[in-house]
């Protein structure tokens, strides 16, 4: 299932643009990479220097229906994680979406996590660049080119991870018998994200989970986002750390891999 597949691009500069003066455009400093991976895929690219690194990510959720943009540099990010309002714009006017903004320590990097929906990023097969946008931070303009292809590669690598994990499995006879868990107790109040809790944030939403022959679950997407990423997040690191599923089997009783949608979870004040 794993794999990667190059890119060969012609440069993508980024523009950080302040109230004043616009610096020099970055170049990249190698071609788009595209990982299949065994729980999800992941296109991404690096620019800048060995100093001052940055890279751009894109990664369709597990059932293609949104998609995120990640923006790592090489800072030391807020702590605790923050919300904060931003945009995407593809040259056809902002798409506002509510960003995290966290510290990866294992990579030592501040990353920007924005999520819009397929149709949005569908924006960018045809766009020259896109401008990501968070307040108090300049914005990062970056040119676009082979989008079409780079897209045509996340939707291929898409369709291979449901076929990899079974989702159509009870359609098409691969699954026999549907794996079976209890998420009802799996949330406490601690669980209540800090800013989240500090703006008095609440939703709705639905995960896609991957669960593994074993009844682990191996990944989580957002299938329907409640509108506050830390909300989406902590909801799956509580189901990844605590859940546990009886295995789908199929015909012949043979443990398989398989995917789950989960109840609505609602997060209230």
């Amino acid at each position: 299932m794993l794999r990667r597949l190059n890119l060969v691009a012609a440069a993508i500069c980024c523009v950080f643009q302040t109230e004043n003066a616009v610096a020099d455009p970055l170049t990249p400093t190698g071609k788009w990479l595209v990982d299949y991976r065994n729980d999800q895929c992941l296109a991404s690219r690096a620019y800048g220097s060995a100093q001052s690194p940055i890279s751009l990510g894109i990664r369709p959720a597990i059932n293609g229906e949104t998609y995120l943009l990640i923006v790592a540099r090489k800072h030391s990010g807020p702590q605790p994680s923050q919300e904060l309002q931003g945009s995407v714009n593809f040259g056809k006017g902002p798409i506002k979406s509510w960003l995290l903004e966290y510290e990866s320590k294992p990579a030592g990097a501040d990353l920007y996590q924005f999520r819009i929906s397929a149709a949005e990023m569908g924006q960018a097969k045809t766009a020259a660049e896109i401008k990501l946008t968070a307040p108090n931070a300049p914005d990062i303009d970056l040119k676009l080119e082979l989008m079409p292809e780079l897209l045509k590669a996340l939707e291929d690598c898409t369709a291979n991870l449901k076929q990899y994990w079974n989702s159509d499995g009870e359609k098409d006879g691969r699954i026999a018998k549907a794996p079976k868990g209890d998420l009802r107790r799996l949330f406490s109040s601690d669980d209540y994200p800090e800013e989240a809790f500090v703006r008095a944030q609440g939703g709705r939403s639905q995960l896609i989970l991957l669960v593994d022959e074993a009844g682990k679950v191996a990944g989580c997407d957002v299938l329907s986002p409640s509108g506050i990423p830390a909300l989406d997040i902590m909801g799956c690191q509580v189901i990844r750390n605590r859940a546990r599923f009886t295995p789908a089997l199929d015909a012949t009783g043979k443990p398989v891999r398989s995917t789950v949608v989960t109840p609505p979870i609602i997060w209230s004040m």
